[in-house]
């Protein structure tokens, strides 16, 4: 859709007011905005035939006028300009980022936080591995007379214990027959190879010591199922109840975060570094109002993933994008030094 020059500075006008405001926008307020103003006959005018092309609405008869999803759109899109990130700004990132020293799993979940913490907006994050993850050991320690603590560690730094009690404590042949099995028949597969099948082969596979090695079989199955090679997580949900003051919206939207795959599907579509996604494109009813403002991150293509805050169509997407972009890139330097870390 074209604009005519005096359409684009009036739509980005009235977009940028209401942001501020949160009231409609009427001509006199616009004449004293903009520069070399035409007359208020004119301007009403010329916001007459913005509602006509579906990009402002007018909510009242006698009101101003607001922005519709398609007048947010073209403005993020066409017209506005980001701020430079502030200083300030930047150090809370930096600051909140220098004594982390976690597995490229949990640095998203630490990106989202410090997010939603600088927007006030809920934040999402996504992670995935290209690959898949595949299991770098499994450990058996005797920590009782019948308890043994099982720990899994995956080739991407990911660790998951289970205790269980078993009689194999007291038997240093059946602990050096689980070894050997988990060693010759589990370390270095993919975590979605371990199948429940595959599992029961194993136990087949064990022979004579079969029964006895079940519950330990199993309750490495159980551990995998929690290590999926992507994970979606929702950070500052006090924020969501703040900004959508509706629980039955906060809780729809937290059901699609939980969903996982279709926040995944979502937050995929992002073109480029950084952008914007309005839920009215979505498909999505739980999103109809809102936005999500996201950028991609990544570390040598391995470790994946987008981060991004969650918010109605009017925030203050001038300040929002670069806060998010850099989040997106200290993110990727940190993920890709975890990486080289891990692999040294």
């Amino acid at each position: 859709m074209e604009l005519s020059p005096r359409k684009q500075a009036v739509l980005a006008a009235v977009t940028k007011t209401y942001i501020k405001t949160g009231e409609p926008v009427g001509s006199k307020a616009l004449n004293a905005i903009l520069k070399n103003s035409p007359s208020s006959a004119t301007l009403r005018n010329e916001m007459s035939e913005l509602c006509e092309l579906g990009l402002l609405a007018q909510p009242h008869t006698s009101a101003g006028r607001i922005p519709t999803s398609d007048g947010f759109k073209i403005y993020v899109d066409t017209l506005m300009t980001p701020e430079k990130l502030s200083e300030s700004s930047k150090s809370f990132i930096d600051n909140g980022f220098s004594d982390v020293h976690a597995t490229p799993e949990k640095l998203p979940e630490i990106a989202g936080k410090l997010l939603s913490d600088l927007t006030g907006l809920p934040a999402v994050t996504c992670f995935s591995i290209e690959t898949g993850p595949k299991v770098k050991r499994i450990e058996l320690l005797p920590i009782g007379k019948k308890t043994v603590m099982i720990v899994l560690i995956t080739a991407d730094g990911r660790t998951r214990s289970r205790i269980i009690r078993t009689d194999i404590v007291s038997n240093p042949d059946l602990l050096k027959r689980f070894t050997e099995v988990a060693e010759r028949k589990i370390a270095g597969k993919k975590l979605s190879e371990l199948t429940k099948s595959y599992m029961q082969g194993l136990v087949a596979y064990a022979g004579i010591d079969a029964l006895t090695l079940m519950p330990l079989f199993s309750a490495v199955f159980e551990m995998t199922q929690g290590l999926e090679a992507s994970s979606v997580n929702l950070s500052g949900e006090a924020a969501l109840h703040n900004i959508f003051n509706n629980d039955a919206a906060v809780k729809r939207i937290i059901s699609l975060v939980n969903l996982r795959e279709p926040m995944l599907s979502l937050l995929s579509g992002i073109d480029g570094r950084v952008g914007v996604i309005f839920g009215n494109d979505t498909g999505f009813s739980e999103l109809d109002s809102d936005a999500i403002v996201a950028a991609k991150y990544g570390g040598n293509d391995k470790y994946k993933g987008v981060v991004g805050v969650i918010g109605p169509n009017r925030m203050s997407y001038d300040q929002i994008i670069p806060s998010v972009e850099y989040t997106a890139l200290k993110l990727t330097e940190l993920i890709t030094e975890a990486q080289k870390d891990m692999e040294e």
